[in-house]
Order: C-alpha cells, then structure tokens, then sequence
C-alpha cells in the first residue's frame, strides 16, 4: 500500500521531471549561440530529472528490481556538479577544451555500483535483507564487501563535490571581479544571476550530499530527501523564469568557422594603449595575421550578430574571430586607434541610429536592448559619446529635418 510520504514523493518527482523538461526545451529554443553554454545547463537538467523519474518508480516495483535500477540512475549523482562548473567556466570566458573528461568518471562509478548492486542482490535473495531507496540511500553497514564498495562510491562523492564547488566559487569570484569590465551587459543583472546561481547551487548541493550521508550512516532523513527533492524542482522554477524573462543572460557570441575553440587563462583588457606591452603584442602577431584579424573583424562588423551579443567580451570577440585576446587588442589598439569598449559601441550606436530613425514607434529602450545595451544609461551615455546627441534628441533631430 502506498503511503502519504510516498504519494508526496511522487507529486514531487513527476514535477521535477516536468520542470526538467521543460528547462531543457528552453535552453534549447535559446538558439546556436546560446548553445556552447546552454548544453552543461541541459546536462545538468537531464542528470537530475534522471533522478526524479527514478524516484517516480519507486512505490511501484519491488525492493529487489529497484536495486537492478540502481545502476542505471545512480552514476548521474556524479554528473550533478561537473555540469555547473563547466557552465561557469563557458561563462567566465575560459571553456574547457576536452568537457568530456569530467564525465569519464561515471565509467568507474557505473562498474563500481554494479558490483555492489550484485554483492546486495545475492544476499537479500538469500536473507531478506532491506534495501532501501534510490541512488546512493542504500543501507549502509561497516560490514561485507558491498559496504566497502557503497563507501568508496561515496567518498568518491564527497571529495568531487568539495573539489568542484572550489572550482565554481573560484571561477564565480574572478567572473564578479570582470563584470564591470564585461561590455556594456547589465553587470548588475548578470551579477544577480551569477550569485544566485552559486549560492543557490551551494546550498543544494550541500544539503544533498549531508543528506545522503545522513540517510545511510546515522538515521533515515526520509524528510530531508523529499525536501532537497523540492529543492532541486524550484531552482528549475527560478532557472526557467530566468530564461524566459532574460534570455539574454544566457546567450554566448559564437564561434566563427575556423577559429580555435581555446580561450586563454587570463584575459585583456583591451582599455587604451599600453606601450610598455607593444613589443610583447607584435612578438605574437605578424603582419598576415593582423590582415587576417582585420578582415574578420569587417566580417563581422558587417553580420552584426556576434557585435550585438549583449554579454560580448574581449575573449568571445576574439575567439570568433580566431585570434588571441592579446592579438586583437594589438590590432584594436595600434592599427584601428580604439579601444574595445569604443570599437564595439561604434558598431551598435550606427545600429541603434538606423532604427531610431526607420521605426520612429519603437522605444529607445527596445532599441538599446536590440543592439546590445541592457541598461538605457549606459546606451544614453554611449550614444551621446559618439554621435554628441542623446538617442531623443538625435531621433526628433532627423525627424525635423526630414519635415523640412
């Protein structure tokens, strides 16, 4: 018979599952730009909601065939963390290079957990033993093989979710120390999201793993398990009203065809000319090269797309043009006279003055945002740099001419 707990159980992991879903296809219909960052959020989502529709077998199937499961949904618990710390190194402008290498794990973990389900099937064929509930809630003695194995797997865990929220909290950190520097995007709303996310993730991932240890060593956090459950469904909530009402947060400048996918550690700034570094910058850059650069920067001046991608930074412009961060400052600075913040806002105020002017009903607001600016101050302030008119004044300025 099926209990109240199990029933909440089951309204909780039918929704996580939903939510999960429902995370994926939007993250999905984000576009290809959005994709390179986007796809460690959708693993993340596709691990959990294996959890949950694990969760949504069990007031069904027997003890015995829920530990055959265990195989099966258990290993993603090790896809949990290595999700979010690659979306945050895609975010930070320092992707890994070979993403896959976080996941080799789950070989061992799958093989190691195989072997413990074996050692528990035999001896609760044999004795009737219980086995409890999902994943890693397996009843945990200090005696047999299995235990050894089932500890192990935990340990294993533990020392990946330490290792990986340093990593998170570490790449966050430097990511909140450049969003000033970040162009033009709405640093207060991405800073919002940022932590948000971290902390979020921090707490959830921590009240995870101190339940799961709980449940197995000291007493059965049967409460506890349902509430990070419910947890891990209202950061889908939140993640997915995010999406919707900010989809912009979400979107990475892409990558043009033969450019190399690496990104350097650490990143220029790319603000003003700095002598002192010239001879570094020519040593990396030649004359072919600064051709190449040039005319991949008027190619993409020209698209527009990667030059209104509203979270574009001096790596993501660089990347997409195939070239170092260092080398297109080199070429920004010495042979185009600009910094990148001038050169990037050159291109979206010339944006911005084509629409003002073509869809005089359109709000200034609407425009900024179109061409880049999440912020109307600082779309304001940038506008009357280059063009020594407010986008109002030059709007009604232009309609008074052509009246005339």
């Amino acid at each position: 018979m099926i209990e109240t707990f199990d029933i909440l159980f089951l309204i909780v992991s039918v929704l996580g599952v939903s939510q999960a879903i429902f995370l994926i296809v939007l993250l999905m219909d984000e576009g290809k730009r959005s994709f390179r960052a986007n796809r460690w959020l959708m693993v993340f989502g596709f691990s959990v909601g294996m959890s949950f529709i694990d969760d949504t077998f069990d007031p069904f199937i027997s003890p015995i065939v829920n530990l055959y499961l265990v195989p099966v949904f258990a290993p993603f618990f090790f896809a949990f963390i290595p999700s979010i710390y690659l979306y945050f190194r895609e975010v930070s402008g320092n992707p890994v290079s070979r993403p896959y290498r976080h996941y080799l794990v789950l070989i061992p973990v799958t093989a190691a957990i195989g072997l413990m389900v074996y050692l528990k099937s035999t001896r609760m064929v044999a004795n009737q033993d219980h086995v409890r509930d999902v994943g890693l809630q397996i009843a945990f003695s200090s005696q047999g093989l299995a235990n050894l194995v089932l500890l192990a797997i935990v340990i294993l865990f533990c020392v990946s979710f330490v290792g990986y929220m340093a990593g998170i909290w570490r790449l966050a950190r430097r990511y909140l120390r450049q969003a000033n520097w970040q162009l033009q995007a709405d640093s207060e709303r991405m800073r919002r999201w940022i932590i948000e996310l971290l902390v979020g993730m921090t707490v959830l991932f921590t009240v995870f793993t101190l339940t799961n240890l709980l449940d197995m060593f000291v007493f059965r956090a049967e409460w506890l398990s349902l509430g990070v459950k419910v947890g891990f469904v209202v950061v889908f909530f939140r993640m997915c009203q995010v999406i919707a009402q900010n989809p912009a947060i979400f979107v990475q400048a892409e990558t043009e065809d033969g450019a190399e996918d690496h990104l350097p550690e650490r990143q220029e700034t790319g603000q003003g000319t700095d002598t002192q570094q010239t001879p570094m910058l020519r040593a990396i850059v030649d004359d072919p090269g600064i051709d190449r650069i040039r005319t991949r920067l008027a190619r993409i001046v020209a698209d527009r797309e990667v030059m209104l991608d509203p979270l574009l930074t001096m790596p993501k412009l660089a990347s997409a043009v195939g070239a170092t961060p260092n080398q297109l400052s080199f070429v920004l600075n010495q042979h185009l006279g600009k910094s990148f913040f001038d050169f990037v806002n050159e291109v979206r105020v010339d944006e911005a003055s084509r629409l003002l002017i073509e869809e005089p009903n359109r709000t200034i607001l609407d425009i900024a945002t179109e061409v880049g600016f999440n912020s109307k101050s600082t779309f304001n302030q940038a506008f009357k740099k280059i063009t020594g008119h407010t986008p109002s004044n030059y709007r009604q300025n232009n309609f008074a001419k052509s009246d005339s």
